[in-house]
């Protein structure tokens, strides 16, 4: 099997890809090749148009450190505090989905489609 070598890869992106394969019990070259094959099937089902991209993810701020709970927050401190969430929202980048992006429904049953052609032969043994 080939083997693949990055060179200077970001070593807080390793840590975060590393605790991400560790929530999905899997080891970092399982995660890697998890996240490049979803990469590339999204990439497929575009067509490869150049439409399509990646946009860098947006440095997410800290998240407030709460003193109360959300049940002794009284009526004006959590319209507040819902403010700032919408409004972090918002300043999100938009999403530029290309109109021939496939229906979601669609994209569910080519992976139904996909487990089942990897399934099949496994269970095959058993009848």
């Amino acid at each position: 099997m080939p083997a693949l070598q990055v060179k200077d890869f970001p070593g807080d992106m390793y840590e975060e890809l590393r605790e991400c394969a560790a929530t999905q019990d899997r080891n970092i070259s399982q995660q890697t090749v998890h996240v490049l094959r979803e990469y590339l099937r999204a990439y497929r089902q575009s067509g490869g148009s150049p439409a399509w991209v990646v946009r860098p993810a947006v440095e997410q701020a800290e998240a407030p450190v709460r003193t109360k709970s959300r049940a002794e927050e009284t009526p004006e401190e959590s319209i507040e505090r819902r403010r700032k969430v919408f409004a972090a929202l918002d300043a999100l980048p938009k999403v530029e989905i290309p109109k021939d992006f496939p229906e979601p429904a669609e994209l569910v049953r080519q992976m139904r489609e996909e487990r089942d052609d990897q399934l099949v032969p496994e269970l095959s043994h058993i009848r």
